[in-house]
């Protein structure tokens, strides 16, 4: 995931040191499903790093090695988190960061992995939602992570085997700036103008599905010739790489509002779909009150209903209500809305339509909705979330019975069931075992 600004990371930091004082095994526990279960890798590393530091300073031994490794599931990771580390702490490196690191960098780092991530990017991607604050709100920042040289000379970790000591050899010379290390991005920066069609189809064989999509818009302003088109469309209907890749559908919907070729349209409707099934089912009934200001809003609000046991997906302007159809993408869906006379309408009737839509709903999901429908709903037996396309530095005070997100993501999309249980002492990870004590 993302980094996040100053003051947002350093409470994050505190509330994992206060779990991990009250409660260490369940914060472990928690840590290494943040890591392995969801996007947000830099949250995962810096609360380990956070889990770490408690530790240290209450004088306590053991766990801190394995929390450490339980997050660090990619080449990239082992810098990031040294980083961050020195940066927020400084040297000299406590035994379980080193002995943690070590033991991830003997399991993760290969020829491969030196080829591919030995880059000193961040390789932290920003939501778009993110992206106004870059440049509006003083922007956010990331440590410089450290190249894998960096990471062995500070850890020194034992090799398995003798391909990995020259893995490690060419690391350490690599520290140099005369040895790059050249990722597709770095040769197309290399290049110091716009790529052209050929240079787009010698890097497209080496660019990861997310990439792929991403590019779209770039290759079709570049003229790729067709055979290339089809390679990437090949990569992009290939249900077995996009599932691998994780993508959800608001990745899906951005990349068709980005490109003006209408060729990619299908095949982005048949793709978002692919992954759906991974979202964590939502029981119960459902209001989903949305607007349609952005893609986002309602490709968010009918994938989330895809998701529900029985869900009502109710246009925030109109008050009416969307027909499902089974088994349709969210990103056709968000077609028929104008075509469903889901826009404009009357403020008042359509507030009175989304009350009564509310009998008898086990909660309410509010998708960039109209301000005035805030307080309407009675009571606070059924829970209501709320989600604003943009994000704001400075949250509204929280209210009983109300979760107010800031900023759509297709990561949200598995919040509410996260939340639900959570209330019922229910966790996702399970009830956590006795922790290893030694490290």
């Amino acid at each position: 995931m993302f980094a996040w600004p100053d003051g947002e990371a350093g409470r994050w930091a505190r509330l994992v040191r206060e779990a991990t004082a009250a409660d260490p095994d369940w914060t472990a526990a928690f840590l290494g499903w943040l890591r392995a279960a969801t996007p947000m890798r830099y949250p995962a590393l810096t609360g380990a790093a956070a889990f770490v530091r408690e530790r240290l300073d209450r004088g306590l031994a053991g766990m801190s090695r394995q929390v450490v490794g339980s997050v660090l599931r990619h080449p990239h990771d082992p810098g990031l988190l040294l980083g961050h580390w020195l940066e927020a702490h400084g040297k000299p490196l406590p035994k379980p960061v080193k002995r943690g690191v070590a033991d991830a960098v003997a399991r993760l780092y290969d020829e491969r992995a030196l080829a591919a991530c030995d880059t000193g990017g961040r390789h932290l991607s920003i939501p778009p939602f993110l992206r106004r604050t870059l440049t509006v709100h003083g922007g956010i920042r990331a440590p410089r992570p450290l190249r894998f040289g960096e990471v062995i000379s500070l850890v020194r970790p034992r090799p398995r085997d003798a391909a990995q000591a020259e893995v490690f050899r060419l690391a350490l010379r690599r520290r140099s700036p005369a040895v790059p290390a050249r990722s597709w991005r770095q040769e197309a920066g290399a290049l110091h103008r716009r790529p052209r069609a050929d240079d787009w189809e010698r890097l497209v064989p080496r660019m990861p599905l997310p990439d792929l999509l991403d590019g779209l818009r770039r290759f079709d302003a570049a003229g790729i010739s067709f055979d290339t088109a089809m390679e990437i469309a090949e990569r992009l209907a290939d249900p077995a790489e996009v599932r691998a890749s994780g993508l959800l559908p608001l990745r899906f919907a951005a990349a068709r509002d980005a490109v003006a070729d209408r060729r990619w349209a299908p095949l982005l409707e048949r793709s978002a779909t692919v992954n759906l099934d991974v979202v964590a089912k939502i029981p119960g009934r459902t209001l989903i009150v949305a607007g349609n200001r952005t893609a986002a809003d309602a490709v968010f609000a009918l994938a989330l209903a895809h998701r529900c046991e029985s869900a009502d997906v109710v246009s925030s302007s109109t008050g009416e209500r969307l027909p499902a159809v089974r088994g349709e993408s969210p990103l056709h869906g968000r077609l028929r809305w104008p075509a469903a006379g889901l826009t404009g309408g009357d403020r008042g009737s359509a507030r009175e339509h989304i009350v009564r839509a509310y009998a008898g709903k086990d909660r309410v999901v509010m998708v960039d909705a109209d301000q005035t429908l805030r307080g309407r709903f009675p009571g606070h037996e059924s829970p209501v979330y709320e989600w604003s396309s943009e994000y704001y530095p400075h949250p509204d005070a929280p209210r009983p019975g109300r979760v107010h997100f800031r900023g759509l993501s297709d990561a949200a999309l598995g919040a509410v069931p996260l939340i639900e249980d959570a209330r019922r002492g229910r966790w996702p990870f399970g009830a956590p075992g006795a922790a290893a004590r030694t490290g």
